[in-house]
């Protein structure tokens, strides 16, 4: 459970409170959802190379999020750390294993490898297509 709010921030959330009886439930959960998003893209907590990247099946730009009980919660990070990783990555994995039944990075090892695949089948049929410079003399 968090702990109480002082005084300062009980202002604070007693005025946002007050602000938001103004608007509908829509208008409310709009709202809120932009600024966690704010406050999310001003997080440093998760990996940099998380955001803005393209994955195997197009830009990675959708967040997902959930709460779990404490006990799950402690159990999730144990686990993160002893397979070095972190919480993000996990849970994107997750999501794509239920999806796609792969996790993101046996689909990203695919991809590299399909691209591999592919230069070698290339260089067989036409040959070395490097510049002419990076042959050996």
């Amino acid at each position: 459970m968090a702990a109480p709010l002082n005084r300062k921030e009980q202002a604070i959330a007693d005025q946002i409170r007050a602000l938001l009886a103004q608007l509908t439930p829509e208008g409310v959960t709009r709202v809120l959802a932009d600024v966690e998003e704010h406050l999310d893209s001003d997080d440093d907590q998760g990996p940099a190379f998380s955001r803005g990247i393209a994955g195997p099946l197009g830009k990675l730009e959708h967040a997902l999020k959930t709460k779990v009980d404490e006990h799950t919660h402690a159990l999730f990070l144990r686990q993160c750390s002893m397979q070095n990783t972190d919480a993000s990555n996990e849970l994107r994995n997750c999501v794509y294993a239920i999806v796609h039944g792969k996790s993101y990075d046996q689909m990203v090892i695919e991809k590299l490898s399909h691209a591999v695949q592919r230069t070698e089948a290339l260089t067989k049929l036409i040959g070395s297509f490097g510049a002419p410079e990076s042959e050996a003399r």
